[in-house]
């Protein structure tokens, strides 16, 4: 008997698919109501700091340099009160493979379905997140499929969505461009059932632990470079796993 891929089939099958393509069961650090026990899941099923790092200079991610931008600095110093105006540094995150700090995510996740014997990894995502999983898939040997919601609900294209396929298409990726909305976690769904690939999403624990080397880098190479802790740091965030 065919199995039923209608949408609310294949919705009921979501904590099945999920299972197979991760290798962990969410419900397994879920407490009564509606805690959750984070650290629980990255102690069982993350890996270290010294792994994670070993892991991600494989593939030439991390130890990013930090930059001092003196003409900012000067800039700050004119216009602050005497004696006052920081010294502003940047750790250039695009010196990553494919460009930004989402590499560190896509590591891990990567080597972790290697690990596990996958022969592809599957990522639902807009932004510089599927580049970075492509880039990593492709020097791990393994398939990618990126699920892009590219579509607004007239079937326009947004640019600069558009462009970020074609990024991922060079390093070897198929996308798979859809509308915003529920269609587009179906497919996901359907995907990872019908072709048994790991789940490279942004949010499972391997992803996040990869993203921890950045804060440990930044202090050691501050200490290194200045000889003491920057006094502030300061993180831009949009969403999108930053």
């Amino acid at each position: 008997m065919a199995k039923d891929m209608s949408f609310e089939a294949v919705m009921a099958r979501n904590t099945e698919i999920m299972k197979k393509a991760i290798g962990i069961d969410y419900e397994d650090f879920e407490w009564e109501g509606i805690g959750f026990d984070y650290e629980k899941m990255m102690n069982e099923t993350g890996y270290d700091l010294e792994e994670i790092e070993k892991i991600q200079k494989e593939t030439g991610v991390g130890n990013t340099p930090i930059l001092e931008l003196r003409n900012l600095t000067k800039l700050a110093r004119k216009f602050a009160p005497e004696g006052k105006g920081a010294r502003i540094f940047i750790k250039d995150e695009a010196s990553n493979p494919s460009g930004s700090f989402k590499a560190r995510r896509a590591a891990t996740s990567c080597y972790h379905a290697q690990r596990l014997g996958y022969k592809g990894v599957i990522a639902a995502t807009s932004g510089n997140y599927g580049a970075a999983v492509a880039s990593q898939a492709a020097m791990r040997g393994l398939k990618c499929i990126i699920v892009q919601e590219c579509y607004d609900s007239r079937g326009i294209g947004q640019p600069e969505i558009v462009e970020k396929a074609r990024k991922c298409e060079a390093y070897g990726a198929e996308v798979v461009q859809l509308t915003v909305g529920p269609e587009l976690f179906y497919t996901f769904l359907v995907l990872l059932e019908e072709t048994g690939y790991f789940n490279a999403s942004l949010y499972t624990p391997f992803g996040i632990a990869g993203v921890e080397t950045l804060g440990y880098e930044l202090a050691m190479e501050f200490r290194e470079k200045e000889g003491k802790d920057p006094d502030v740091v300061v993180v831009t965030n949009a969403g999108g796993g930053n």
